[in-house]
């Protein structure tokens, strides 16, 4: 039956390149939505694993990185510091603002580091060194055509570019980077400074661990001697980061995966039951020389699960190449279209389409009459 399959999309390669094609734009329409989802909890997960250190402190009851909002006291680090078993502490402030320029707006979050904290990668220019020095993320350069050495205006003050970091942000937000030296002078000298007391200058404390000590260890004693802080290791904040994401934005994505999934079914059930009606007097010649339903089905099933295997690779093929489009056009989405666990569902996900897809000209199968072959 496979090798009938075969025959039969070689009889007609225009037709079957064109549902080759066909099924292939529903997979990368998905490949997309997922990758979509995908970069969005990745984004959100990499916000804090990659400041680094051990355990991260924020304000009591915080139990989130990003989208949140956290104080603490300035005391705090000494306190910390003064305890057995931590190596170093490393302040970090988080400040939520909104650039403008002209009638455009965009969300921005900046943060405020010394050693730890900063950027993990830089795509040109430098890390901020010098007074009223910014890094910001290429989805802000590229927007908004700033490149090192130009003049960042942010509430009134005006920092300097010092480079343009990569891959840094999430909720569609992306991050800049300042010292806390130029911080104090952004305080006092912007629009800011009129409502300070609503701006931290100290948001999170990363501590590091001594050699052979655990983080959990470590994290236990700092809330039993500091008891208005949450002490959780890193990757606690990262999952409850992704799960806010999840909670933000799986409820529409599922609706639009479910819509893309249930098309992509309909239009190869179409796409099958058209060809089927195409192909009638043949299969009717099929049935006269005594092929059974059951082997026209295998056909049928056969050709189906081969134009699925010919357009899952191209379909990967155009999502990826529409992930790095929308990846270059606006840098602050992250769509990483070829994770395998996506791939695999996907994958998985066409060839069940395909095999009910299949099914739905069942019924006008066992019906077939040989006479048919000889009508007309």
């Amino acid at each position: 039956m496979l090798t009938l399959a075969l025959r039969n999309l070689l009889h007609r390669p225009g037709r079957t390149l064109l549902i080759v094609l066909a099924i292939a734009a529903i997979l990368a329409e998905i490949l997309v939505l997922e990758g979509f989802m995908t970069g969005t909890y990745q984004q959100l997960r990499r916000a804090v694993l990659s400041r680094g250190s051990d355990v991260v402190l924020a304000q009591k009851g915080v139990h989130n990185f990003v989208a949140t909002r956290s104080i603490l006291r300035q005391q705090v680090r000494t306190e910390v510091e003064a305890l057995a078993g931590v190596v170093a502490t490393h302040p970090l402030a988080v400040l939520s603002l909104v650039y403008v320029r002209g009638e455009r707006r965009m969300p921005i979050i900046v943060f405020v580091y010394d050693d730890t904290g900063g950027p993990r990668r830089l795509a040109v220019g430098q890390l901020p060194q010098s007074d009223g020095a910014i890094a910001i993320d290429q989805s802000i350069a590229q927007r908004f055509g700033l490149a090192p050495g130009d003049t960042f205006t942010l509430s009134a003050y005006d920092f300097t570019v010092s480079g343009v970091t990569k891959g840094e942000a999430a909720i569609m937000t992306p991050f800049a980077f300042i010292t806390f030296d130029t911080l104090i002078d952004f305080y006092f000298n912007s629009d800011v400074g009129s409502d300070i007391a609503a701006f931290p200058l100290l948001s999170f404390l990363f501590v590091d661990a001594a050699p052979g000590l655990a983080p959990a260890t470590l994290a236990a004693r700092i809330e039993a001697a500091v008891p208005d802080v949450s002490a959780r290791l890193p990757a606690d904040l990262a999952r409850n980061d992704e799960n806010l994401g999840r909670e933000l934005f799986a409820p529409i994505l599922n609706v639009l995966l479910g819509l893309s999934y249930t098309a992509g079914a309909l239009a190869i059930g179409l796409f099958m039951f058209a060809a089927v009606r195409a192909r009638q007097r043949v299969l009717g010649v099929l049935r006269a020389l005594g092929f059974t339903t059951r082997h026209l089905i295998g056909a049928i099933l056969g050709e189906a699960l081969m134009l699925t295997a010919m357009a899952i690779p191209l379909g990967v093929l155009i999502a990826a190449g529409l992930g790095r489009l929308i990846e270059r056009l606006d840098p602050v989405y992250l769509l990483p279209i070829t994770e395998p666990e996506a791939l695999f569902r996907t994958a998985g996900v066409a060839v069940i389409m395909a095999v009910a897809g299949a099914l739905v000209p069942l019924r006008a199968l066992m019906r077939l009459d040989p006479a048919t072959a000889f009508r007309g």
